[in-house]
């Protein structure tokens, strides 16, 4: 059994001190192609069958890391060279200095931990449907990599930049952010702490998750709990949260001027969305979310967005996990994840 930590909030999960008034780069892209699923009864998982619960459930080593069992053996086997077919993506996107990175024995135990430390669902799904963990140089730094099929029907190559493996999350989540806003000469600036894991962990979480929702077709059923009354397409969102949803840099928009940021969060609070990037569309706010709800329930981590002014001096923060409405999904998340079901193999 999975359990919540419990905290009081402001109703709007965030702390007041005073109120002011790439598209050349992949960010965290998923370039998600979804296959041919049949449409399932009310709920999450499209086609599954059990496994046995006495092998899922995460196990810890001595000291808190997560034990390597037979599964995240098979998936580290799967690291290799990057299909050509996705160095020709990164390509074609702008990044013609993009080349394979071949691991050293220290990144390789790197990867092996994060890989251990997924929720039992995301390393048996992707048991069955990844083809290929690849890591590449070359990327920016705003960049991560990609989802994408690989020649086998079914299966997925995940491919990201290699210097994520040593990267902290706080500085992989800030620079993500400020591509939203652009300076007006404020002085203000965004930061976004990430605590509890490393950016590795993060974004395989958040990528293993495209796996699933690609494999089991969760935000392609209109009936998913995940999509009923907040998505209504690919990125269109129901009339309710499209009235409300901060318009930004990750649906479509210009950047915004940095002094907008506060009434950019303050609207982001009245929404089920964990993160700005997660309003991007149905597959990023799933994964977002339960990238989240896992290093916060798994981890004890946070997450916290502040805005500083021109000394460094917080002046505004948000807590997006303790948004009410974000809060509200976390048992969805329990549900898919604690469900001791797997997609079936694909065809």
């Amino acid at each position: 059994m999975r359990a919540f930590r419990s905290f009081a909030v402001d109703p709007r999960g965030r702390l007041d001190n005073t109120r002011l008034a790439l598209r050349g780069a992949i960010l965290l892209v998923t370039v998600s192609y979804f296959l041919s699923t049949s449409v399932a009864a009310p709920g999450v998982i499209v086609s599954a069958v059990e496994y046995s619960p006495g092998v899922l459930p995460a196990q810890q080593q001595s000291g808190g890391q997560p034990k390597v069992d037979e599964t995240t053996t098979t998936l580290i086997e799967r690291v290799g060279e990057p299909a050509q077919g996705d160095i020709e993506t990164f390509k074609k996107a702008g990044m013609q200095d993009v080349t394979p990175h071949i691991l050293t024995a220290e990144e390789r135990m790197a990867v092996e931990a994060a890989l251990a430390s997924l929720p039992a669902l995301n390393k048996h799904v992707l048991e069955q449907h990844l083809h290929k963990l690849a890591f590449v140089d070359g990327i920016p730094g705003e960049g991560t990599g990609l989802t994408s099929p690989s020649a086998k029907t079914g299966l997925s190559d995940i491919t990201l930049r290699a210097s994520v493996i040593n990267e902290p999350l706080t500085t992989f989540l800030t620079n993500k952010e400020r591509r939203v806003y652009k300076q007006d000469g404020s002085g203000l600036t965004i930061s976004v702490t990430g605590m509890g894991t490393n950016a590795l962990s993060y974004v395989l979480l958040h990528e293993s998750t495209h796996v699933v929702d690609v494999s089991c077709g969760i935000t392609t059923n209109p009936r998913s709990s995940f999509v009923q009354g907040i998505w209504t397409g690919h990125s269109t969102l129901a009339p309710s949260f499209a009235a409300i949803t901060p318009k930004t840099y990750f649906r479509g928009a210009d950047h915004l001027p940095i002094v907008k940021a506060s009434d950019v969060y303050d609207a982001l609070a009245q929404t089920p969305f964990v993160s700005l990037y997660a309003t991007a569309s149905r597959q990023e706010d799933l994964a977002e979310l339960v990238a989240w709800h896992e290093i916060y329930t798994q981890d004890g981590g946070d997450l916290i967005i502040s805005l500083k002014d021109a000394g460094g001096k917080t002046v505004e923060e948000w807590h997006p996990l303790s948004f009410p409405k974000v809060r509200e999904r976390f048992a969805d998340v329990e549900k898919l994840l604690g469900s001791q079901l797997h997609c079936g193999n694909p065809t």
